[in-house]
């Protein structure tokens, strides 16, 4: 009896169900979607159907307030984090506690220059995750004001600009953290 008929006419049991975490390890997870990817992919979607329901302007602007309550709570969270071991409100503590595993999501090729941070952004699974559904249009907007939310409630006062792919048309990302004073 194949699998599917099996299922559908005995129902499951354990001893059946027993062998999918060794196959899902020997197909080494090539069926899931990296990282922040998963997260790539809700937001374009719920972004789509918004911007399909109430028009583009009106519908950006909805997930724009969204977006902009989403990452000043995760900066206000970040910040709690790092008040709560007393330790400064720094931009490097900002990179040690933040809320996301930025190696694994964000491949970056990072340098000073002129004493700021850039990072040069070229593989990002929250991109990577809502092309492979065609959502990168819907994408945009969530890349468009997180960052700057984020920082804004964190609160340790850096400038943050962005050079995203998106405007730019390149293939990557560039984010300058600016944190000396006269550069600001």
């Amino acid at each position: 009896m194949d699998e599917l008929k099996k299922e559908k006419e005995e129902g499951l049991d354990l001893e059946y169900l027993l062998d999918a975490p060794q196959q899902l390890e020997e197909s080494a997870h090539k069926h899931q979607t990296p990282g922040f990817g998963i997260a790539g992919q809700l937001f374009a979607s719920i972004a789509k159907v918004l911007v399909e329901k109430l028009g583009p302007e009106e519908g950006e602007a909805l997930l724009k307030e969204a977006v902009d309550f989403f990452g000043k709570e995760r900066g206000k969270r970040i910040a709690e984090k790092v008040k709560a071991d007393g330790k400064p409100q720094t931009f490097k503590n900002w990179l040690i506690y933040t809320d996301i595993d930025s190696t694994k999501n964000f491949a970056s090729e990072p340098e000073i220059d002129n004493d700021d941070l850039v990072a040069k952004v070229t593989n990002c699974t929250f991109c990577n995750g809502a092309a492979e559904w065609g959502l990168t249009e819907y994408a945009k907007i969530y890349c468009k004001y997180a960052d700057y939310a984020i920082h804004e409630g964190y609160g340790a006062g850096v400038k943050l600009i962005l050079e995203d792919r998106f405007s730019s048309g390149t293939d990557h990302c560039i984010f300058r953290f600016i944190m000396k004073d006269a550069n600001k």
